[in-house]
C-alpha cells in the first residue's frame, strides 16, 4: 500500500484579504483609465490651434517685481507660457510624452493586477510574481524618465520659439539620487519575491 504523499498547505486570502485585493484590481483599472483620458485630452490641447499651456522649469530666470517706488529683483524657478506655434520636433515630444505616460500606467496597472490576481489564487511567491514586480518597478521608472525628458524637450522648444531664443534656459529637472533610491527599492522588493520563490520551492522539495 503506497503512503499518501503530503502536499505543502496552499495559502488562501481571508476574506477581508480578497476584498482588499479586488478594491485594488478596480483602483488600477480607474487609473489606467482616468490617465489615458487626460493623455488623450492633452494631446488633443497640444494639436488644437488655440493658445497650449506649456509648464516650463528655469534655471534662476532673472524678473523683477514692482513693489511701490522700487522694483525687487527675483529668479523664476518654474512657471506656464501660452503658445500658438512651436517647433514640430517639440510638439512630437510634447505628444510622444502623454504616449509614453498612459502605456507605463497601464503596464504597471496590468503588472500589479496579475500580481493581484494571483496573490488572491493562493500564489504569492513565483518566477512569474517576481517578474511582474520587476517589469512594474523598472517600467515605472525608466518610462516616466522619458515622458519627464520628452516634456522637457516640449518646453525647450515652445519657449525658444516664443521669445525667439531670448530664453532658452529651460532644464531637465533629474534627480539622479532619486532616480539611484527608487532604484534600489525596486531591486530590493524584486529580490524578496526571488528569495521568497526560492525559499517556497525549497520547502516544497523538503515535503
Amino acid at each position: 500500500m503506497l503512503a499518501a504523499t503530503p502536499t505543502l498547505p496552499t495559502y488562501r486570502p481571508s476574506a477581508g484579504d480578497r476584498i482588499g485585493l479586488w478594491i485594488f484590481i478596480i483602483a488600477g483599472l480607474a487609473i489606467t483609465i482616468i490617465t489615458a483620458v487626460f493623455a488623450g485630452i492633452r494631446i488633443t490641447e497640444l494639436l488644437s490651434p488655440g493658445p497650449i499651456a506649456v509648464e516650463s522649469e528655469f534655471a534662476q530666470l532673472p524678473a523683477a517685481v514692482a513693489s511701490g517706488a522700487e522694483t525687487l529683483p527675483i529668479d523664476i524657478s518654474s512657471g506656464t507660457i501660452y503658445v500658438t506655434e512651436m517647433p514640430l520636433a517639440s510638439l512630437v515630444a510634447g505628444v510622444l510624452a502623454q504616449v509614453v505616460i498612459a502605456l507605463v500606467t497601464a503596464t504597471i496597472a496590468v503588472c500589479m493586477i496579475l500580481l493581484a490576481v494571483s496573490v488572491i489564487r493562493g500564489k504569492i511567491f513565483s518566477k512569474r510574481n517576481s517578474g511582474l514586480v520587476a517589469a512594474a518597478g523598472f517600467t515605472g521608472l525608466i518610462g516616466f524618465a522619458a515622458a519627464n525628458l520628452f516634456s522637457t524637450m516640449l518646453a525647450n522648444g515652445a519657449l525658444a520659439w516664443a521669445t525667439e531664443r531670448q530664453i532658452d534656459n529651460t532644464v531637465f529637472s533629474f534627480h539622479p539620487g532619486s532616480f539611484l533610491l527608487w532604484a534600489f527599492v525596486i531591486a530590493l522588493v524584486s529580490s524578496v519575491f526571488v528569495i521568497g520563490e526560492r525559499m517556497q520551492r525549497d520547502t516544497e522539495g523538503l515535503i
